[in-house]
């Protein structure tokens, strides 16, 4: 595993040239810290709307056909999501990842006008299981409110709930059930 990862980072450090290089030059806000780090949430938003996978990017990222980039591991995405990629890896990966997420974003758009049967996670990633939910940090943290006023909302209320976060109504049902189950196994372990 351990030359798996210098790997990736090899791999990492000799794309900044490749990425960069289809643009005239590297500008100063590709390396800061605070546009890497807006970058890397909408990236994850944006990726999760799409229903793609951190592996199906990684693996999508050689269909590019960008000069010096190849797949890449789940891994390395998740880490640069999370930002914990060294600053020169995520100035490096930023440029592709944003090339692999136009490129996606296009071709869900043209499937839609089309009317591909089919979900565009399906479509994108190439296998028909349901892909794990990921809530976007603001809606979590208005569920979180919800849940501490009132931990066992009605239907009613979680479908208003779903409506007003712009959620599916099974997806707020489950995260309520969790954060119950969560709760009562904090209170056990605590007796």
């Amino acid at each position: 595993m351990a030359a798996h990862s210098s790997m990736s980072a090899h791999n990492l450090s000799h794309m900044t040239a490749a990425a960069v290089s289809s643009s005239s030059s590297m500008h100063d806000a590709d390396s800061d810290p605070r546009e890497l780090e807006q970058f890397a949430e909408t990236f994850k938003q944006r990726r999760v709307k799409l229903g793609v996978t951190q592996a199906d990017v990684g693996k999508a990222l050689a269909n590019l056909k960008i000069a010096g980039v190849g797949s890449l591991s789940q891994s390395t995405i998740c880490r640069f999501e999370s930002l914990t990629l060294s600053h020169n890896n995520m100035v490096a990966l930023k440029p592709v990842l944003h090339a692999w997420l136009d490129q996606a974003e296009k071709e869900a758009k043209i499937r839609a006008k089309e009317g591909s049967p089919g979900s565009e996670s399906s479509a994108l990633s190439g296998d028909k299981k349901r892909k794990r939910t990921s809530i976007a940090a603001p809606e979590k943290r208005r569920l979180e409110f919800f849940f501490a006023s009132q931990p066992r909302p009605s239907g009613e209320k979680i479908a208003g709930i779903a409506d007003q976060l712009e959620l599916k109504k099974n997806v707020v049902r489950v995260w309520f059930c969790n954060q119950r189950q969560v709760r009562n196994s904090g209170v056990m372990m605590n007796n």
